[in-house]
Formats: C-alpha cells, sequence, structure tokens
C-alpha cells in the first residue's frame, strides 16, 4: 500500500497546530502499517463512510479522510466531526 496526500489535505494541514499535525503524522505511520487488516483497523479506529471512502481518528476530535483506490491510499481531508461531515456532502 501507498499514501497519497492530496493540496486539500496539505491546506487543511497547514491551519493545524503542532501537536495535532504530529497525531496527524503518527496516525498516517498507523494507517500504511494497518490498512488491510481488519482486526488492526478497530484499535486505529478506521471505519467506512461512503465506500470506497474511509475515516480514521487522528485525535478524539481529529479526523482523517482518505479513499482507497487499488494499492493507493488517497488521504483527502483532516478536520473535526463537522468538516467531515461537510467534506462528505461535497468530495
Amino acid at each position: 500500500m501507498q499514501i497519497e496526500l492530496t493540496k486539500r489535505f496539505f491546506a487543511a494541514v497547514k491551519k493545524l497546530p503542532a501537536a495535532e499535525v504530529a497525531a496527524v503524522d503518527e496516525a498516517l505511520a498507523e494507517l500504511l502499517a494497518n490498512f488491510g487488516r481488519p482486526h488492526a483497523h478497530s484499535g486505529a479506529s478506521v471505519r467506512p463512510l461512503l465506500p470506497p471512502v474511509y475515516e480514521m481518528r487522528a485525535s478524539l476530535a481529529l479526523r482523517i479522510v482518505f479513499a482507497r483506490d487499488g494499492d493507493i491510499l488517497r488521504v483527502d481531508f483532516v478536520g473535526d466531526h463537522a468538516g467531515v461531515r461537510r467534506y462528505l456532502r461535497n468530495p
């Protein structure tokens, strides 16, 4: 598996404080190590939203949204719960 980060993701990360950026980096490393192993998904808090779109928890309030495209996990958004809802309405 490979992770691809989009321009939208980078724009959202720029707005985050350093501690949250570190949490996002840690979550992405965990995603790369565990995606495709369903039992590990629950520990990493990966859940399907609208196939092939998934959500992963980076912290209690922060979520990462990504889509699977073959062997590529395209990470497109990071934000809070309300941001994820807005994202899903207007991908």
